[in-house]
């Protein structure tokens, strides 16, 4: 900044100047200060400024970047001159590096200040940041490897800095930045990674730009055609982020991935196949937060029926269980959010049966890649297969040679065969599928973990197509119930339990069960026949709405002389206690009246409503479920009604049973809930379960079960303080004293021994003078 003679200077400007500078007096600092507090500044104070000091400002404006980019920040035009001597500067060191291209470490250092100082304040004069873009560009273009690593970064950060300023085209930067990929530069390849994926992150949150978005995914698509395999995983990895953040979830990105996964570079390929096999699992957010709420509304619950009951002992340490049941729930959701595969782009791709075809085409052809690149091949093979319901019978055949106890990853090789199992496929591939497995592992040749894993690949593989068994194979299976190693004997009890549900006349008749109306009525899968639902099963437990009821009433009083308005006119309450809609075993007393009840009321040959111990037919049951469905519209609340209804009678059974079999049976409820919902998929830990430790335990394990054990249990006793002397009597304590701090003991002690004590002693002291044994 040029000060004329005979100008006024602006004291403000000159106090920020010279309180950097360090050759100022401290005399006339104050003086400036004293000046400007006032507002006034007389002859004199002028006079004290001599404009050499002005001079100093001006070179120090020089040497701080810093200071003078703040400077521009608050009067762009003012500090032009300054800008422009700047930029011109940087035009001379551009022309001095073409010569001379090694620089020293002090004119780099500048050189990088300089850099970034005219990227940040270049956006207040568009025609110099215009020239100072283009010039960056034609540096990088021409010149890819000549230039030092860290003044190529720098030139890339500028960059950024203007595209964000909207001073140049982000197509442009990014067409220069996938041209700048093949250096071999770390820092460089990782820093233009995270300017692109910010990039998008900026357009979908910030700007909200679709058309600009849609640009930079469309050139995304186009690089991964590339003949550079760096470029191409390049643009992989941007799609592959953007996809898991949700700024570009869609089917075209899950599409272009897709072809990712036959590419011949393997590096490329292993990239995309692990994405559709997914480490993350994509959940929308408002997933989350729906769940989220429901968990709370539950815990709410739980404590507010907690607060309302008497305080008891027995009712405090059922609402504790209960409140660590769910936040134990909520815990294992969350870990559990990453271990299955990315279903949402599995569900995009537009062809699912011509890529299963293509992959599994390479899978078979190419017999000299890793082996670890051919199991994650047949994994996504195997989640296409059934998550799609493929056919792909040639599959099938292919995965019999891998069946092997001794086979690498074996239990990972039973879970993709497991998976790729559904119900659109024909039985008699299932048939031969499971016949080599229970060759190969359910024999008594092999080790009862071989068996174990056997036995539970066959229930998974039963449970997705159940009528693919036949009785002599269910019989061989099931005499494994006998078996001297529990692993073995539950695995093969588990195969009943799931037949007992699905088709009991497969099993031997004393593996059955007790025969059940639900049994009897029970229809069997057939292959390729579906069976429509009527009614939400358990629907039962809801009353039906009161206007049907009576609108049933008024229509029976016309054919029917008996009125029956005053017995029923306070019995239509709705009634919130889950207790009370789950018992539906008795209809007198109670406060919502079903059509069933009246049914029996009306019917002359049935008991009357009063009797409690009233039996309500399956049949009876399935027409009350129906009448629910048809008359009401079922909330959330009516949900979880019926799922604790559901859950109430598969543990409902009365009789005795063992602690195995109601394990086996809440096994299989999870199983049969895991495939209604739409991750039906069967997953490593039921292949790999084993009801018993394979091993003993070690100390250390021992004791972290008894802790967990002792979680939220109450304390018994004292607890023992910590300490190092802590469960030590007075007489060992005493033992490890200090003699001085107890010598004036014995001499209480010799006051008070007998004489016969002290005749004894003294005849031990003289003997032991004498050198003779004692």
């Amino acid at each position: 900044m040029l000060v004329d003679d005979s100008l006024t200077v602006n004291h403000q400007v000159i106090f920020n100047l010279l309180l950097i500078s360090c050759e100022v007096p401290l005399g006339l600092l104050f003086s400036i200060c004293v000046s400007c507090a006032t507002g006034r500044a007389d002859e004199g104070t002028n006079a004290s400024i001599p404009l050499a000091y002005i001079g100093v400002m001006a070179t120090h404006l020089e040497t701080n970047l810093g200071l003078l980019q703040e400077l521009i920040n608050k009067d762009p035009e003012s500090y032009k001159e300054e800008f422009l001597a700047e930029y011109n500067f940087y035009i001379k060191t551009i022309q001095l590096l073409r010569l001379q291209p090694s620089l020293n470490h002090a004119d780099l250092q500048s050189l990088l200040e300089l850099i970034n100082f005219l990227a940040s304040a270049s956006t207040h004069y568009p025609k110099e940041g215009t020239e100072y873009a283009a010039s960056i560009m034609e540096i990088l273009n021409s010149r890819l490897t000549g230039l030092d690593p860290e003044i190529r970064v720098a030139f890339c950060k500028a960059l950024v800095i203007l595209r964000n300023r909207r001073i140049v085209d982000p197509l442009a930067v990014m067409d220069l930045f996938f041209t700048l990929v093949p250096c071999e530069d770390k820092n460089l390849r990782k820093f233009i990674c995270g300017s692109i994926k910010a990039l998008i992150k900026k357009l979908t949150l910030q700007y909200r730009d679709q058309k600009m978005l849609s640009k930079v995914r469309t050139f995304l698509f186009t690089k991964l055609k590339d003949s550079r395999s760096i470029v191409v995983r390049t643009a992989e990895l941007v799609l592959i982020d953007g996809f898991r953040k949700g700024f570009l979830k869609d089917a075209k990105t899950a599409n272009a991935l897709a072809e990712c996964c036959l590419h011949k570079i393997s590096r490329i390929q292993i990239a995309a196949i692990r994405f559709f096999l997914g480490s993350l699992e994509d959940n929308d957010s408002d997933d989350d937060e729906s769940a989220s709420e429901e968990d709370q509304k539950t815990l709410k619950e739980v404590v507010v029926a907690y607060k309302a009951a008497k305080k008891t002992r027995k009712k405090k340490e059922r609402y504790m269980k209960a409140k660590k049941l769910l936040s134990k729930g909520k815990k294992s959701k969350n870990e559990n959010a990453g271990k299955f595969c990315n279903l949402l782009a599995i569900r995009y791709i537009y062809d699912p049966q011509t890529f299963a075809e293509r992959l599994f085409g390479l899978l078979e052809n190419r017999k000299n890649e890793k082996f670890e690149t051919r199991l994650l091949c047949m994994a996504l093979c195997a989640r296409l297969i059934g998550t799609h319901r493929l056919q792909a019978l040639s599959f099938y055949s292919y995965m019999h040679r891998f069946l092997q106890p001794k086979q690498r990853e074996i239990t990972r090789i039973l879970l993709y065969v497991a998976q790729a199992c559904h119900e659109l496929v024909p039985p008699d591939i299932i048939e031969q599928l499971v016949y080599v497995i229970a060759q190969n592992f359910v024999s008594d040749r092999n080790t009862p973990e071989a068996v174990t894993v056997g036995l539970n690949t066959i229930r998974e593989i039963f449970a997705n197509c159940p009528f693919a068994a036949t009785e002599d194979l269910l019989r061989d299976l099931t005499d494994y119930k006998r078996f001297k190693n529990k692993n073995v004997s539950m695995a093969a009890r588990g195969i009943i339990t799931l037949f007992r549900a699905v088709n009991p006349k497969l099993l031997h008749r004393k593996d059955r069960g007790r025969p059940t109306q639900k049994l009897k009525d029970l229809k069997v899968a057939e292959f390729g026949v579906e069976y429509a639902k009527e009614f939400v099963e358990g629907a039962e437990c809801l009353p039906v709405e009161a206007d049907a009821i009576d609108r049933e009433l008024v229509q029976n009083d016309e054919s029917d002389d008996t009125d029956f308005d005053s017995d029923f006119d306070t019995e239509f309450v709705e009634h919130d206690s889950l207790d009370s809609d789950v018992n539906m075993d008795s209809c007198g007393n109670h406060v919502v009246v079903t059509d069933i009840c009246v049914n029996n009321a009306r019917s002359p040959n049935k008991e009357s409503l009063e009797t409690n111990d009233q039996k309500i037919t399956f049949s009876d049951t399935k027409k009350k479920a129906r009448r629910v469905c048809e008359t009401r519209i079922l909330t959330q609340n009516d949900f979880r009604k019926i799922n604790a209804f559901r859950l109430k009678q598969q543990v409902g059974y009365d009789g005795k049973r063992r602690n195995d079999d109601m394990k086996l049976e809440e096994e299989l409820g999870e199983t049969i809930a895991r495939h209604n919902e739409e991750n039906g998929l069967t997953r490593l830990k039921d292949i790999e379960k084993f009801h018993k430790k394979l091993r003993k335990e070690t100390k250390e394990e021992r004791v972290e079960t008894v802790k967990k054990g002792r979680e939220g249990r109450q304390q018994f006793g004292k607890p023992k303080k910590a300490g190092a002397h802590v469960g030590r009597t007075n007489r060992e304590l005493m033992k490890r004293k200090n003699f001085q701090m107890v010598r004036h003991k014995l001499r209480g002690k010799n006051r008070q021994r007998s004489f016969k004590d002290r005749q004894e002693s003294l005849r031990k002291y003289l003997l032991r003078q004498a050198g003779r044994k004692i």
